[in-house]
């Protein structure tokens, strides 16, 4: 029976949204708390937003309209089909629940009906919620759980076909190391996805004009202008350029790709005070209660992200650019 490729509809819920945002600090003459408050508080905001689902939209559309042909015919090229009995070798790093994966996974399977995953996560809650989902959506595949840090996993190196790391090297502690890493694991002709934040628009353009509100690795306190206070050094939330500063000083190959999910953020610039805009503007800042600590400060932040917005009739979209890098490994 010829495959049918299928569309996910993996509802999104409070639970399947993890903590991935650290501790950072803004000093104020009131007061000096965390911007990500706590896990309950970072989950509210994120579970609660009208427009969370917009990013996993705007992923499936990509996938639809790109993915086979970067990553699908560009493997059939290099490698052949599965018509061989040949078993795809797919490696996921940091994996989270399924939800992109899968997506990419339904796309293989077009030209190759026999594939392994290996699914490196380090939340073992995310695992669960992944071995739940595949049940629907990809029984004919076989998987091998690594409930690891990514670094944990080097010793369990194996050559992949295809290896994606989506929005997950971040926090990696050497950023150079874990992608030559990448790169070796790959089998000759296979390819590697690396997507991450655009350095010059949406969230990378917000985090550059106002470091305080990037995630961290580590606590780091900032006085209310933005220069650093003296804690122990944080490790940045990477974009883009740090991944092509990489690639260059690796000399590994590459090319680019990129996509935009359009969060609609219109109730951030409400006039009148409500929870509509609240919620809006917690989703896009990070920080609880930005407003409360400096009007002055609020104001700054709310005219960068209409800088990093565009306007379709009377709505407003927030402009979430993400960098898709392929590097292949030659045969």
């Amino acid at each position: 029976m010829p495959f049918s490729p299928m569309k996910l509809n993996i509802p999104i819920k409070s639970e399947d949204i993890e903590f991935i945002g650290s501790i950072s600090m803004v000093e104020s003459d009131i007061s000096s708390t965390p911007i990500l408050q706590n896990k309950t508080q970072y989950i509210k905001v994120f579970s609660e937003y009208p427009g969370v689902g917009d990013y996993f939209e705007a992923a499936q559309k990509w996938i639809d309209e790109t993915f086979y042909g970067h990553i699908v015919e560009k493997l059939v090229a290099n490698i052949g089909d599965g018509t061989d009995d040949k078993t795809l070798q797919v490696l996921g790093v940091g994996s989270g629940s399924g939800e992109i994966e899968l997506m990419f996974l339904n796309k293989l399977l077009i030209k190759f009906p026999k594939i392994h995953t290996c699914v490196v996560e380090p939340c073992a809650n995310s695992l669960t919620k992944y071995q739940a989902k595949i049940k629907e959506h990809a029984p004919d595949i076989t998987f091998d759980w690594q409930n690891h840090k990514f670094e944990d996993f080097l010793e369990n190196q194996q050559e992949n076909h295809f290896i994606s790391a989506c929005n997950s090297l971040y926090r990696v502690n050497n950023l150079n190391e874990a992608l030559q890493s990448l790169h070796d694991m790959l089998a000759p002709g296979g390819i590697l996805l690396v997507t991450i934040t655009a350095e010059y628009a949406g969230f990378g353009k917000l985090w550059r004009t106002f470091p305080y509100l990037r995630p961290e690795t580590s606590s780091q306190t900032v006085s209310q202008d933005g220069s650093p206070g003296t804690t122990s050094p944080p490790k940045h939330h990477r974009n883009s350029a740090h991944v092509h500063e990489a690639l260059r000083q690796l000399q590994l190959p590459y090319y680019i790709d990129e996509y935009v999910c359009p969060y609609k953020i219109t109730h951030c610039f409400d006039e009148e005070e409500s929870e509509e805009r609240n919620q809006a503007i917690d989703f896009v800042t990070h920080p609880i209660k930005l407003r409360e600590r400096s009007k002055d400060l609020f104001q700054e932040v709310l005219a960068c992200i209409k800088e990093c917005s565009v306007q379709r009739g009377d709505d407003w979209f927030f402009q979430a650019k993400h960098v898709c890098f392929f590097i292949t490994r030659p045969t």
